[in-house]
Formats: C-alpha cells, sequence, structure tokens
C-alpha cells in the first residue's frame, strides 16, 4: 500500500497531507492541548470486575476509576489485540479486544479522562521477546501486512470516534525495541519495520489529526537502544509524535532517567511519554518515591516535553488471579474488595 496515496484520496485530501506534516514537525507538548499525564494502565478491570473483584476507599464501594480519579489521575490507558483469546475465567491477556477497549475507553472518557491506546499487532503480549504476527495475518507478504496494519487502526479508530472517544494518545506497537510482527517488521529489517509503523501512523491521522502518535520502546535506563533505534527508525522516514518508553528500574535512579529524557527530546525535537513504569506492590514506600521520582523527572524535562507517566496496572491484585502480577497498588480491604495503597496519591 501507497500510505501518501491512502492521504491524497482521503476527504481532506492534501490539506490533510499538509496538516500532518506540520504536526509531525511540531515538537511541542502543548499543541495538543493535553494535560501532563498522570496515568493509569487499567486494562485488565474490566475482567477483574467480572471475576467479581471490587473497590472500597474510605470503607465506600466505588467506582474503580472514580478513585483513581479522586487520587489525581488524569490519563488511562487500554491495550488492545487484534484476536485475543478470552476467558471468563482467568485474566489472560485481559477484555482487550476492540469491544472491550473501546468500552472502557468511552467509559473513562466520559469520565474526563484523557485516553491512550496501547495497539498490540498480536493475538497476545506483544514486547521485546514477542511480537507473534495474528493468526488472521499469518503468511502475509510485507505489502499485505502493511494494508492489514493500516486499516485494522484505521477501523478500530472510526470505531473509537463512533463511540465519542478522541485519544490523546496511540501507540503504534508496544515496546517494539526489536521490531514488530515478526519476521516481517523485525529490527533487521529497519525499512520494513519503519514501513508498518507508518502504516500506523498515517490510519491514525487519517481518522484523527489531533491525536499524537506514540513509538514506544522498553528500558528507558538504556540510553544507547533509544538512540539506536530511533537514529534508524529516522533515516528510514519513520513518522512519530512521541518518544514512548517504559520504565522498571526502580526508585533512586531519578538522576539518569532526567538525563536520559533530557537526552533524547533534544536529540529528536520529540516530547517523552512514560508508558509504563511499576514497583513491587511489596515495597509500599519505594513504589511511592519511584513514581514520585518519574513524575519529578517527566516534569524536569525542558520546555514541558515530558508528557507524563502512566503506573501500568495498579488495580491489579498479587494473586493467582493475576498470575502473581507483583506491581498493583491494591491492597486487600476484605475478601475480594480492594483499596489503593498510598502510591496513587503520588501523583
Amino acid at each position: 500500500m501507497n500510505s501518501r496515496k491512502q492521504l491524497a484520496q482521503h476527504p481532506c485530501g492534501w490539506a490533510l497531507a499538509i496538516a500532518l506534516l506540520l504536526i509531525a514537525a511540531c515538537a511541542s507538548p502543548c499543541a495538543h492541548g493535553a494535560a501532563f499525564a498522570k496515568g493509569a494502565d487499567v486494562s485488565w478491570l474490566s475482567q477483574l470486575q467480572t471475576l467479581g473483584y471490587s473497590y472500597v476507599s474510605n470503607g465506600t464501594t466505588m467506582n474503580a476509576l472514580q478513585i483513581l480519579k479522586k487520587d489525581g489521575v488524569n490519563t488511562i490507558r487500554l491495550r488492545t489485540f487484534v484476536n485475543p483469546t478470552i476467558s471468563s475465567t482467568s485474566l489472560g491477556v485481559g477484555d482487550c479486544n476492540q469491544a472491550g477497549t473501546i468500552a472502557e475507553a468511552k467509559l473513562a472518557a466520559s469520565m474526563g479522562f484523557q485516553i491512550d491506546i496501547d495497539f498490540h499487532y498480536s493475538d497476545t503480549w506483544a514486547d521485546p521477546s514477542h511480537q507473534t504476527i495474528p493468526a488472521a495475518w499469518a503468511g502475509e507478504t510485507y505489502t499485505q501486512l502493511e494494508t492489514s496494519v493500516y486499516y485494522y487502526t484505521y477501523d478500530f479508530m472510526v470505531a473509537l470516534k463512533d463511540a465519542g472517544v478522541t485519544p490523546t494518545w496511540v501507540e503504534v506497537g508496544n515496546e517494539i525495541n526489536s521490531g514488530l510482527l515478526w519476521p516481517t517488521g523485525s529490527y533487521t529489517n529497519f525499512a520494513q519495520l519503519t514501513g508498518l509503523v507508518n502504516e500506523g501512523y498515517y490510519a491514525v491521522k487519517n481518522v484523527s489529526p489531533s491525536t499524537q502518535v506514540v513509538v514506544h520502546l522498553a528500558t528507558l535506563s538504556n540510553l544507547n537502544d533509544f538512540e539506536w533505534f530511533f537514529d534508524n527508525f529516522k533515516a528510514n522516514g519513520g513518522l512519530w509524535d512521541v518518544i514512548g518508553a517504559s520504565y522498571y528500574d526502580g526508585p533512586g535512579t531519578l538522576s539518569s532517567i532526567t538525563y536520559n529524557m533530557k537526552t533524547l527530546t533534544a536529540r529528536y525535537d520529540k516530547p517523552i511519554l512514560i508508558c509504563e513504569i511499576g514497583h513491587a506492590s511489596s515495597d509500599l514506600s519505594g513504589s511511592e518515591t519511584d513514581l514520585s521520582t518519574a513524575v519529578a523527572a517527566a516534569q524536569a524535562v525542558p520546555n514541558g516535553m515530558g508528557e507524563g507517566v502512566i503506573w501500568w496496572e495498579p488495580e491489579a491484585p498479587d494473586n493467582a488471579t493475576t498470575s502473581y502480577y507483583s506491581m498493583g497498588a491494591v491492597s486487600v480491604y476484605s475478601g475480594k474488595e480492594l483499596q489503593f495503597t498510598k502510591t496513587m496519591n503520588s501523583y
């Protein structure tokens, strides 16, 4: 597929193409009017509720999103998969097909949250160790995969728009240090990696020009990895608005992550968003420090180029339900009633 041809054929024609070039060139995070993201990825929330979990604040049962908003959260991040396996008895990837993700995004948007949609272009978890092509796209050539990425992303964005949701951010791929849609989009073929990401970029912008497209990598502490990736991405004509980063290195590293974020925003003239952060829930003091220092680091990036911080799955209990995911921000109030810890007050 020729993405530029898609833009030219869009009802807005070349006016939209010019607008997109201006958006891509504009580094100021204030250009799209977003508030500094004090965020929570709650992609497991609807499944947890289906499994009987509820949330309590000061002894009163409340909607988890209401509690998070009261604690200062203003942004909700939601992942989504192409055709995930969803179970009524276990979490797995969560209730994160298109319908489930959009339902949760619609609810969060109606409550005034900014929305970040995280596309895993897979049927299951995508990260630096796993970037499996969805079963429905198996055997497709590079050109066919371009088409699949474009129309899947485009149709999803249209469905969001029809639901009244305009995401502030969209992540085209999740932690794509080693590429996406392996082997076609592997980092060993950066031209194809870039082409696939660009299809997602164009699809997002064709529906929602104001939405900021994030290219998201893991391990913010590894500055060399970020520079190597984005140097190659840029050299191959990559299009993106915001640098996305995961940060799981724990408290006590304020100076290094501040340095890395300042270096990256200056090198690429793009703002940066910490899309994921987490720390052991068993270390409450450490979790509070981790989040507060990350917020301080993002806010210290010059010219408002630090766009915010998003805690990954604060609503998730550390038990068999979540396969003992240990970086939530809740404790047991009673039975399946959960209460958020002081970690989220760090916002």
